[in-house]
């Protein structure tokens, strides 16, 4: 009698761990501005101009998580497969980084993600060593970063400078 309710206790264990680990999970996500230019680190006094190279792109990364079904502890590796897309948008067009980029993450049909940014390519151009104008410009930058206060993108003074050049 102990052996058979022993056996059947292993039977059913069996049949839950089965069961759990064929699990899937639908997953959908949107977020925003994850590949800026900015960088927190200065090791050098160097400044560069950031020169957008086109139209706005959408590109949807598939290939890179073909080899994942969506479950509940795949979720938790969201954040580096944005990552893993943002880097793949950006070799696809030639670009050292997306401004403005939306990431839109989904759950296909057949259980696997697709991770879609969209934004502007932009690379990296005229390198050059910084002038005194250039590292208050940048000292402006950071104290308007420590203040947390974003009104001077909706009210620009006479003291704040962008240069964007946009080509086609």
């Amino acid at each position: 009698m102990k052996r058979t309710l022993l056996f059947a206790a292993m039977a059913i264990l069996c049949i839950l761990v089965g069961n759990a680990q064929n699990r899937t999970t639908d997953y959908k996500e949107s977020s925003a501005r994850n590949l800026e230019p900015l960088h927190s680190v200065m090791t050098a006094p160097l400044i560069a101009d950031l020169q957008i190279t086109g139209e706005r792109i959408v590109y949807t990364e598939k290939e890179a998580f073909a080899a994942y079904t969506v479950t509940p502890d795949i979720v938790q590796f969201i954040p580096n497969f944005k990552k893993v897309a943002l880097s793949c948008a950006a070799r696809a067009y030639n670009a050292d980084a997306i401004i403005g980029a939306t990431v839109d993450v989904i759950t296909n049909a057949s259980g696997h993600l697709e991770i879609t940014i969209s934004g502007y390519p932009a690379k990296y151009t005229n390198f050059r060593n910084a002038t005194s104008e250039d590292m208050n410009l940048v000292q402006e930058g950071l104290n308007l970063m420590k203040q947390n206060n974003t009104d001077i993108l909706s009210t620009p003074t006479d003291q704040t400078r962008l240069n964007v050049e946009i080509t086609k």
